[in-house]
């Protein structure tokens, strides 16, 4: 049947039961994979998204800014965090400016590098944190062991009270 069609006979689920096979062409077939191939790996790769500041910026501004930034994590992308500098500025207020804005956002990243001169500006890469699945639920279990142990605790402490308050 596939011959006399000039195609062929392509065992697409060998693992399932019974074995599905279809008939199709082969060049046809192998050039559709190749270009889902193509097609998913350029939508695994994610956009850096930058985020600039300047050396003497507001609260409010630095909030509003890491608000965005949140946003680009939560989605996933890599962001570039860069003070920009005009004019003279110490690199002690260039460093510390960096030094407050990544303790705004402590614990929501991973640093890719250490901060990083380029030309006047100073920059670091921020990634989004790995999945932290098995870390909470270890989190809860020894929230429940404190607990327990707590509970412990207090049981003995009103057991000696008791035996105090007979004497």
């Amino acid at each position: 049947m596939a011959n006399d069609a000039e195609l062929d006979l392509v065992e697409v689920s060998p693992d399932a039961k019974p074995p599905v096979c279809k008939i199709i062409s082969w060049s046809k077939f192998k050039y559709d994979l190749s270009k889902k191939k193509r097609s998913s790996s350029k939508g695994k790769s994610k956009e850096m998204k930058e985020m600039w500041f300047s050396p003497y910026i507001g609260k409010g501004d630095i909030d509003h800014k890491l608000k965005k930034v949140r946003e680009f994590l939560k989605d996933k992308h890599p962001v570039k965090m860069t003070i920009r500098v005009k004019g003279r500025v110490h690199d002690e207020v260039v460093y510390d400016q960096l030094g407050k804005i990544l303790k705004l956002i402590k614990g929501e990243y991973i640093t890719e590098s250490n901060p990083r001169r380029e030309g006047r500006n100073l920059s670091i890469i921020i990634l989004p944190p790995k999945s932290t699945k098995k870390k909470e639920s270890d989190k809860s279990t020894s929230k429940t062991k404190k607990s327990t142990k707590n509970g412990e605790k207090s049981t003995k402490s009103t057991q000696k009270t008791s035996k105090s308050s007979k004497k």
